[in-house]
């Protein structure tokens, strides 16, 4: 499947990479399809694969109860996927037919060894939009002020 990466700079998490780190970044970055009602992300199974949306709707679904849905380009889903204990915390379903860009643990690991920079850029990029959204899967509202 090929998608026009012309514009991944827009994209949050790679926001202020340079020319150079985009182009180290492209080929870790696969393209795929989701189709309507895909149930792509299990709760509790060993996270392999990091998903960055393109288009489509996700709802995101805890074992008790809580959800919510993601349809932004650029929203996350499985970012466990490089951070301890690497499981999914979450289970993820696509709502309608979508594309994401994926990024195995494999290779963002091997990235992070051949770049250790770039790859810290992209881990505490991670970290701040999970930070983000940490209130609300929490189950309670924060103020970060």
């Amino acid at each position: 499947m090929n998608i026009d990466l012309q514009n991944i700079h827009e994209i949050d998490i790679f926001k202020g990479l340079s020319p150079e780190e985009l182009d180290k970044t492209l080929p870790i970055l696969h393209p795929v399809k989701i189709f309507e009602g895909e149930r792509f992300i299990r709760e509790g199974d060993t996270s392999q694969m990091f998903y960055i949306i393109i288009s489509g709707n996700y709802m995101i679904y805890f074992k008790d109860g809580r959800a919510f849905t993601l349809h932004n380009k650029g929203d996350m889903i499985g970012w466990a996927t490089i951070t301890s204990p690497f499981t999914y915390h979450e289970s993820a379903v696509a709502l309608t037919d979508g594309v994401a860009l994926t990024i195995p643990v494999e290779e963002f690991f091997d990235l992070m060894q051949g770049n250790s920079e770039l790859g810290s850029k992209i881990t505490k990029k991670v970290t701040e939009i999970v930070r983000q959204r940490k209130a609300f899967v929490k189950g309670r509202i924060e103020d970060d002020a």
